[in-house]
């Protein structure tokens, strides 16, 4: 989040709480780290000091700690000896409004950051997120909005491609109450898509929102560093496909997924998005299914990163226009 890392930039104080600073998070430490003093709380030892030494490592559960804290904090201010830090909040909250990312794009074929767009207006807040590594995970982790704890499910790290439905499917057999959505590129989506078929044997109904451009999208987008665009392709002329404009995307994934005895539909314009995934959560209860819906998306978007948090490249346009961009200006006092 363009936010976040501006917060972090812009803080002298780091509190880590049963977190991983892994060096795919951080960039370079001496970026990273410059001008901050770091706490880290981990309840296992060998992850305070992986990839840079805090200042003062805790070995501590998560909680424990926090309560600790709290109790501190609250007879220090009952004592008047705690800094009024209203100030850095306000100033988060300017940070936060002004720093959005544009979402609201109308072309066709589709950009995947209207896909985030509707599903946040579409969606309950308590829905549970399940996804995996790729483009469609970071742009996912960037756009969708997530509430509360264990809400936003990433299968892993580098490796685990096609976990996706088979981890949605534990999650709705786990709790078959909660709003369970998946989300997957093409390529994860095709790696064990057979396992839908054990979403339709046990009546597992949940949402899976495929963005398809036909593409290794985060492979593609990390060979540009080496000026590559080698053997990315998932595309091919399907002579099983009658539509023209969806002929070239290769596999036919509605015909494979109700072949699989599920349930499929398929949007091409980004107007019908959010229609699509309400009538989607309609059919999963009607039918006790997995119903996936596709998005037919542009071949090639570049997803905002980069190696270091004050260097990260945007491809697209920031937009302060946002709703919530300037709701965060109204709190801040910054527009009448």
């Amino acid at each position: 989040h363009r936010y976040g890392n501006a917060t972090m930039l812009a803080s002298d104080f780091v509190l880590g709480l049963g977190n991983r600073w892994a060096n795919r998070h951080t960039g370079s430490t001496e970026v990273y780290c410059k001008g901050r003093t770091f706490v880290h709380v981990d309840i296992e030892p060998t992850q305070i000091g992986r990839v840079f030494n805090p200042e003062l490592g805790i070995v501590s559960d998560a909680k424990i700690a926090l309560e600790l804290l709290v109790l501190v904090a609250r007879e220090r201010k009952a004592a008047g000896q705690l800094k009024d830090f209203s100030d850095w909040v306000g100033r988060c909250t300017e940070r936060k409004a002004l720093m959005h990312r544009k979402t609201h794009f109308t072309e066709t074929p589709i950009k995947p950051l209207r896909v985030y767009e509707e599903m946040n207006q579409a969606l309950p807040r308590d829905t549970i997120y399940v996804t995996t590594i790729g483009l469609s995970q970071i742009a996912g982790a960037q756009f969708l909005h997530v509430y509360g704890p264990r809400q936003w499910i990433n299968c892993g790290q580098a490796g685990p491609l096609g976990w996706t439905i088979p981890a949605a499917l534990g999650v709705v057999a786990a709790d078959p109450t909660r709003t369970v959505v998946g989300l997957s590129g093409d390529y994860d989506f095709q790696f064990l898509i057979e396992e839908l078929a054990v979403g339709a044997q046990f009546r597992l109904p949940y949402v899976h929102v495929l963005v398809n451009n036909s593409y290794l999208g985060l492979i593609r987008q990390s060979q540009r560093g080496f000026e590559m665009d080698y053997c990315v392709q998932l595309a091919f002329e399907n002579q099983n496909v009658e539509d023209p404009a969806l002929k070239s995307y290769g596999v036919d994934h509605q015909a494979v997924v109700q072949g699989l005895g599920c349930k499929s539909l398929r949007v091409t314009d980004p107007e019908k998005i959010q229609a699509a995934i309400k009538q989607a959560q309609a059919m999963a209860q009607e039918f006790r299914v997995p119903v996936v819906v596709e998005v037919i998306l542009e071949r090639v978007t570049n997803i905002a990163m980069g190696t270091e948090i004050d260097k990260i490249n945007e491809f697209e346009d920031i937009d302060c226009r946002h709703p919530e961009g300037r709701q965060g200006l109204e709190m801040a006092g910054l527009l009448e």
